[in-house]
């Protein structure tokens, strides 16, 4: 099966499965199934954790833009792009990339704290996904993984503001082995149903 075939596959997918738990006669289920989330963000990135990779020619712009929808409390599921380039410490070209990935959305606060009061006005949502990455420079497609932790508050009943820590990690994305592109981004996300 092709990537783009697997790709509109888990879309497909996701849509089944919010079809399915808005059909439920579960009405914990049916409150969050249409509590859909649209976000964006914008940051910085760098091409490594090692010692060397934090030098400031290697800080780059990070721009993510997403849209989910929370099943529970809980779990929520959302395709995201992350993008446009990064800087190597190798040479002082841009490398252009483009990263299309789903991921889980975990919320720890409600899995910890889920009947308390307030818990909800601020969050920590633990967040595991792959995807589909580009780098334009080598000129072919990539599996990546995209693992990271989100510090959200709430500011009003539809808007959140956050911050992203994550990173991109996979092998070959630009130097021949394994790869690690980390990003700390700031951004707004809005709910709705």
């Amino acid at each position: 099966m092709s990537l783009f075939k697997r790709f509109i596959f888990i879309i497909f997918f996701f849509i089944s499965c919010n079809s399915f738990s808005q059909n439920n006669n579960n009405t914990y289920s049916q409150a969050y199934s249409k509590s859909w989330i649209v976000s964006s963000s914008f940051g910085v990135q760098i091409s490594g954790i090692k010692s060397e990779d934090f030098i400031s020619s290697n800080v780059a712009p990070s721009f993510l833009l997403s849209v989910g929808t929370w099943f529970t409390p809980e779990i929520a599921l959302q395709i995201a792009y992350k993008g446009f380039y990064f800087h190597t410490i190798s040479d002082n070209d841009k490398h252009h990339y483009h990263f299309i990935f789903g991921e889980v959305l975990l919320n720890l606060n409600e899995l910890i704290n889920g009947a308390k009061k307030n818990s909800n006005k601020w969050s920590i949502i633990f967040h595991p996904g792959a995807g589909y990455f580009y780098n334009k420079n080598y000129n072919r497609p990539n599996v990546c993984g995209n693992i990271g932790i989100i510090n959200s508050v709430k500011l009003t009943n539809h808007f959140d503001i956050f911050m992203d820590i994550s990173a991109i990690m996979g092998w070959d994305i630009y130097q021949g082995d394994e790869d690690i592109l980390p990003s700390c981004v700031l951004g707004l996300s809005y709910s709705f149903q």
